[in-house]
């Protein structure tokens, strides 16, 4: 590739691992190390949550994000879609309001980003419940819609929404182009599902990815950072292209890792960088 060329395949970080990182330094920062676009997290414990960046701020972080070619395909909430609590439901909706009025300033060149999060709803099961997941999911994806952008509904293990064809279905079943998957690979391969097949069914349904490495400990999912486990990175990667995925290869960075009292957030991010960068050159993409 020269350097006259885009690359379809950029890698971008999250910052969920980054969760008292102040984000006007440390966009430039992750741009040094290499990363291509951004997810930000706009949890309401982060310094990026709406309520926190005035119009002003928004303002200087998307000048930033020009400025060095980067781009932010998306906004990562914590939110419990699920919720059988009417009155949580509805701070929920409230939330996704102000996220998406945040990801129309951010827009950098007409690209707003999507907004994601997995669903909640642990007690859910997916023979009883999955219309009532669908008819949820799709009222949230109106509202987004209606604010201008798009909803990236994740699969996890362990969730309703954890097996391939489940998250299929859901796309089929809701059937609106403001609706897709926001699809971390990793949920799948902790559970044992075929990389190229599951590739193959779920990155056209997607409009966002997640990466991280991960295992099985006893029955319990360890998360891991991308290369201290045993994915396989370029074949991820190889398979992606195969797809024709023409975005971002999302780092996330799990809770698991980064609540842990050693945590140092520019490791975690310098050692993602050289394994997606070092797969990708491998796959020649």
């Amino acid at each position: 590739m020269n350097a006259n060329q885009k690359r379809h395949l950029k890698i971008a970080y999250g910052t969920y691992g980054m969760p008292d990182e102040e984000i006007r330094a440390a966009i430039p920062r992750l741009s040094k190390i290499g990363y291509e676009g951004l997810e930000i997290c706009v949890g309401e414990a982060y310094p990026t949550a709406p309520q926190k960046l005035s119009k002003e701020k928004r303002s200087e972080m998307r000048t930033i994000v020009s400025d060095l070619d980067l781009e932010i395909p998306s906004l990562m909430l914590l939110s419990r879609v699920l919720t059988a609590d009417p009155r949580e439901y509805q701070q929920q909706l409230d939330a996704f309001r102000a996220a998406a009025e945040l990801a129309n300033d951010l827009a950098v060149s007409n690209k707003i980003p999507v907004l994601t999060t997995t669903l909640g709803g642990g007690t859910l099961t997916w023979k009883k419940d999955r219309e009532a997941l669908a008819d949820r999911v799709a009222e949230v994806g109106e509202l987004i819609a209606k604010a201008g952008t798009r909803f990236a509904v994740e699969p996890h293990v362990g969730s309703i929404l954890e097996h391939p064809d489940h998250a299929v279905w859901l796309i089929q079943r809701i059937n609106s182009p403001s609706v897709r998957l926001n699809f971390d690979i990793s949920h799948f391969a902790v559970a044992g599902y075929p990389l190229n097949d599951t590739v193959a069914k779920l990155a056209p349904l997607a409009i966002h990815t997640h990466v991280k490495d991960g295992r099985m400990v006893a029955g319990k999912v360890q998360w891991l950072l991308p290369g201290e486990g045993d994915f396989d990175y370029t074949a991820y990667l190889q398979a992606m292209a195969k797809a024709d995925w023409r975005g971002c290869i999302t780092v996330e960075i799990s809770g698991m890792i980064f609540s842990k009292p050693n945590y140092d957030p520019w490791r975690a991010a310098e050692f993602s960088w050289k394994t997606l960068s070092a797969a990708r050159k491998e796959a020649r993409i």
